[in-house]
């Protein structure tokens, strides 16, 4: 039998340094022939109903624009820092 591990976003907390894969359909030129991600501070960690700690949605700034949006949780590609480091 397979090993079960979790996926990475559960462990993300606020603060933390995420790299997020962008939406397929965003037709900006700055995703155009790059790796489709762009990075983020956590805000807030959204719990889903079944589970308030599993997490199934982030708030996030967009460390290059400053907009704050909220994304699904398995957009999250990887943990860039932890911040309780």
């Amino acid at each position: 039998m397979d090993r079960h591990s979790s996926p990475d976003f559960l462990s993300v907390k606020s603060g933390d340094y995420i790299a997020i894969k962008a939406e397929e359909n965003n037709s900006s030129s700055l995703f155009k022939n790059h790796e489709r991600h762009w990075f983020g501070q956590v805000i807030n960690c959204i719990g889903g109903a079944r589970d308030p700690n599993a997490w199934t949605l982030f708030q996030v700034i967009n460390i290059d624009s400053g907009e704050i949006m909220i994304i699904n949780a398995d957009m999250v590609e990887m943990i860039l820092k932890a911040s309780n480091l």
